[in-house]
This record gives structure tokens, sequence and C-alpha cells, in this order.
């Protein structure tokens, strides 16, 4: 887990976006269980297929750039999650972005999204 830190991405907005303290992201594509995606998506009040848990899994299986926010402190709970689909050179689709209860109003998704654009580069949109 990295500490927490400014997460600058490539709009104005986006300088602002500061990890709260206690939570630290990180890239889990092909990591991250189900289980934990439906229960934070579940939590977040996120209209999803919660009830079908195969089909929450394909969703994450078939996501190519997953950022999730992780509580610092063991056991390192899962508490944001931004799932998107992307080429990595044009575009970038945000498919999902949900956050616990108990952390949002604490800038979690809009850090979640400003990781996602540091991630992708100035040349790719995300939509």
């Amino acid at each position: 887990m990295t500490e927490p830190r400014l997460l600058v991405g490539h709009d104005p907005w986006a300088a602002l976006a500061v990890a709260p303290p206690g939570v630290a992201f990180a890239r889990e594509e092909g990591r991250l269980a189900a289980k934990e995606f439906i229960d934070v998506v579940q939590s977040s009040g996120l209209n999803r297929p919660v009830d079908d848990p195969a089909r929450m899994a394909a969703m994450l299986e078939n996501s190519n750039l997953v950022v999730t926010a992780r509580t610092t402190d063991a056991p390192h709970r899962l508490v944001g999650v931004a799932r998107s689909v992307t080429d990595f050179v044009y575009c970038c689709y945000l498919s999902d972005l949900c956050v616990d209860p108990a952390w949002q109003g604490r800038g979690v998704g809009r850090a979640l999204i400003a990781e996602t654009k540091r991630i992708l580069g100035p040349g790719t949109m995300l939509l």
C-alpha cells in the first residue's frame, strides 16, 4: 500500500483532490475480489446487479483499469472503487464510481477520479 498523497490529474479541480488521511489508492484490476466489490457497491447505494455475483465478477474481469481506495490500517478495508474500461491512449469510460457511506463527503470519490486521470495521462480523456 502506498502512503496517502496529493493526487494530481489533468483538470484544475483534480489538483485539489487530496487523499483523505487514512486512505491509500492502488490499481487492482485482476486482483479485486468480487465479494469486496459487491460489498462496497451495495453499501454505496449504486444501482448495479449486486444480487448476481457471477455478473459482478464478470464486470470486474472485463475492466482493464480498477482503482481502489483502502484504509491504510489493517485490514486495509475497501472504501471506494473507480472501475473503468480504456484503451489508455484516447478515451476511458468510467463505468462505476462508488464510495462506502462512512467515507462519503471526504473527497474519496474525487481522489479516485484524479488517480484514474493520473494513470491515464494527459492524452486520454475520461468519459
